[in-house]
Formats: structure tokens, C-alpha cells, sequence
């Protein structure tokens, strides 16, 4: 089974495919453009979508630490998806929330990281555009003219990161629940520890108010 790694990383190590916060933490993208200011590196998980024993849909956080359990789920159908929550500023009101985005906002930023003339994503605002319902790709990522911030942020900067909880967000969901949310007899397993990213995350890391 492929390596999960749950945690912060750099923007070249995401698993690419082709904690808790107040729920006014969480930005929602609307359709149009929405323009950000990325506050550091991404943290990765993994999730599920699945079909429930009473046939509802749910997204849960993959049960890592139950690998038999995992390749039950993917057996099923319900395949892993990577994730990613990303600390961003909120141009719209200058806010600091948190942005759950897929492989495509992923990768468009991943390529301005990359990209010469750009370079480290917290330099500068991004334009997130999202096309209307059925459009594929649905988003896309531009940069906007690199400017530093309002230092006056600072402080409001500083509370929001001590309120988030990420480890909580992305922590692997318990497999009893699981078994019990799909239906399914549990199955007593020995338990394995998530690997740790080994991947260097000091390319993009947390903002600071002196660049």
C-alpha cells in the first residue's frame, strides 16, 4: 500500500492525483474569482467518500492506523483522495481561515512555487477562480503582483494560528467508528503509526510579517 503521510509538507511533496476551527475558520470558494494570501505550507491528509450503511454519503478521514481496514474501503470502491488545509488570508475581508482544497488548486499552486519569475506563494496574492458546476477543470490559480502585508494583521494573524487545531482536523478516523458507519463486523488488528514525512518543509514555511 502506498506511503500516507499526514502533516504539513512543502509544496513539491504532495501526493498528487489526476483541530479543530470554528466553522467560521473554514472558507468556502464561491463561483468567480476569490482571491487569498497563502500563510504557509500545506497540511496533508487523505479522506474517503463514502456510502454508509444507511445510504448517505460521507467524507472521512482515511483510518491510517488500520491498513486492512484501508484496502477494505479502496476494495469497495471508496478509493483515498488526497487533501490538503491551507492557512490563507481572506482578501474579501481580510480574515485568516482555513482553505480545505483539492489536486487541482494544489497543483496550480505548486506551479507558481516553481515557477521562476514567482516563486515563494506567500509573496503574493492568488486569484482562485471557480467555473461554474460541471465545468472541468472546475478551478484555476493565478498570481497577482507581489506586495507585502499589513503588518496591522500581525496580531489577528497570531490568534487565529492559536486557535486551530490541525492535528485534530486531519487526524485518522477510529475504525471502530468506521466499521460501525459502514455496517461492517470489526475486525481486531494490530495498529501501525502514520509515516512521518521525511520530505524537507522548510521551502515554504510559515509566513512571517518581515519579508
Amino acid at each position: 500500500m502506498a506511503e500516507f503521510v499526514f502533516g504539513e509538507i512543502d509544496w513539491n511533496s504532495g501526493a498528487t492525483q489526476s483541530g479543530s476551527g470554528r466553522a467560521s475558520d473554514f472558507m468556502r470558494l464561491s463561483e468567480g474569482e476569490n482571491v487569498v494570501r497563502v500563510m504557509g505550507n500545506p497540511t496533508q491528509y487523505f479522506v474517503h467518500w463514502v456510502t454508509t450503511a444507511d445510504g448517505s454519503t460521507k467524507k472521512i478521514n482515511s483510518p491510517v492506523d488500520s491498513p486492512d481496514l484501508v484496502r477494505r474501503l479502496e476494495d469497495e470502491g471508496f478509493r483515498r483522495q488526497a487533501r490538503w488545509i491551507v492557512k490563507v488570508l481572506d482578501r474579501t475581508d481580510d480574515t485568516f481561515k482555513l482553505l480545505e482544497i483539492g489536486s487541482q488548486i494544489y497543483n496550480g499552486i505548486r506551479a507558481l512555487f516553481n515557477h521562476p519569475k514567482w516563486g515563494k506563494v506567500t509573496q503574493y496574492d492568488l486569484s482562485v477562480n471557480r467555473g461554474p458546476k460541471g465545468q472541468q477543470p472546475l478551478y484555476s490559480v493565478t498570481p497577482n503582483p507581489k506586495e507585502s502585508l499589513d503588518s496591522a494583521l500581525k496580531d489577528s494573524y497570531v490568534d487565529f494560528n492559536d486557535r486551530v487545531n490541525l492535528e485534530k482536523l486531519i487526524s485518522p478516523s477510529d475504525p471502530v467508528v468506521v466499521f460501525e458507519l459502514m455496517g461492517w463486523e470489526a475486525v481486531v488488528e494490530a495498529v501501525t503509526t502514520p509515516a512521518a514525512s521525511t520530505e524537507d518543509a522548510s521551502d515554504d514555511f510559515e509566513f512571517t510579517f518581515d519579508e
